[in-house]
């Protein structure tokens, strides 16, 4: 949904914004470029941040130690993208259940949680991998899965996402085996989250975004799940009923059939956007 992106931002003459999660650069490059009616974009000031090195943002850090990272900046416009950077499913950090690598999971070069997938797997309680997988990735049958996990770790440690893949497979029902969703993608969205503190890092960097952001500026966010979306929704709300701010948009975006059947992933994103008062 980049041109709804665009649109939201309302970029303005001088404007600095904040694209913290720059991944693959693609929100950049259309700041940089044009607006969405085709005129040329206004001179903007750039500050791109990413947690991965390797994305080659001007700022290597988590979006959510947003507030630390500006200092005393001031700026007017930030985006969170929080979808994938499809660049890391072929990392080697284990964020893909397709194929056979070492279950870490960390966009950083450490996990910004204190520990690794393959740690979560090992050494937490049956309970508590259950209450992740389920309360991270509302996975059914976070039970089953988390009672299997427990009882091949006792014969052998997990090591890498086939083991894992497969664990899972034999725990759930043979129809959901089957299902339209591989049966770990909500295992691994959960172990994802958890190593990363994705839900943590969102509340510090909305947090952080609010705090730097100058009246009349707008922060957008675009989410994948109704996790993030919830918390977004949530905070946004809140801004809006103490005053601080007022709702650009009353109900998300969503991606249109269009952009839905050219990238499939769009289907599930939900962007939303306040204006700070």
């Amino acid at each position: 949904m980049p041109q709804e992106a665009l649109v939201l931002l309302d970029l303005k003459k001088g404007d600095v914004v904040v694209d913290a999660t720059y991944g693959q650069g693609g929100h950049s490059a259309l700041i940089k470029k044009a607006l969405p009616a085709g005129r040329q974009a206004p001179k903007v000031k750039l500050i791109t941040i990413d947690a991965d090195p390797a994305t080659g943002a001007d700022i290597v850090a988590n979006f959510g130690d947003l507030d630390k990272v500006l200092g005393t900046q001031k700026i007017n416009k930030v985006l969170f993208d929080l979808g994938w950077n499809m660049g890391q499913l072929g990392s080697g950090r284990g964020f893909s259940f397709l194929v056979d690598e070492p279950l870490d999971m960390s966009y950083g070069e450490r996990p910004r949680s204190g520990f690794t997938a393959a740690e979560i797997l090992n050494t937490w309680q049956e309970k508590v991998i259950a209450d992740a997988l389920f309360g991270y990735g509302e996975e059914r049958y976070a039970r089953r899965i988390a009672r299997a996990v427990v009882e091949r770790r006792a014969l052998q440690p997990f090591v890498s996402t086939m083991e894992l893949v497969e664990t899972i497979k034999d725990a759930v029902p043979a129809g959901y085996r089957r299902g339209r969703l591989h049966p770990a993608t909500k295992s691994f969205q959960a172990l994802r989250i958890a190593v990363n503190d994705e839900l943590g890092a969102i509340e510090q960097g909305l947090s952080g975004a609010w705090h730097h952001l100058a009246p009349g500026g707008r922060l957008v966010v675009i989410t994948f799940h109704s996790i993030e979306d919830r918390k977004v929704k949530q905070q946004f709300a809140a801004w809006a009923k103490a005053g601080e701010g007022k709702l650009v948009v009353k109900k998300p975006l969503i991606a249109s059939m269009a952009e839905v059947k050219a990238n499939p992933p769009s289907r599930s994103a939900k962007m939303r956007a306040i204006e700070k008062i």
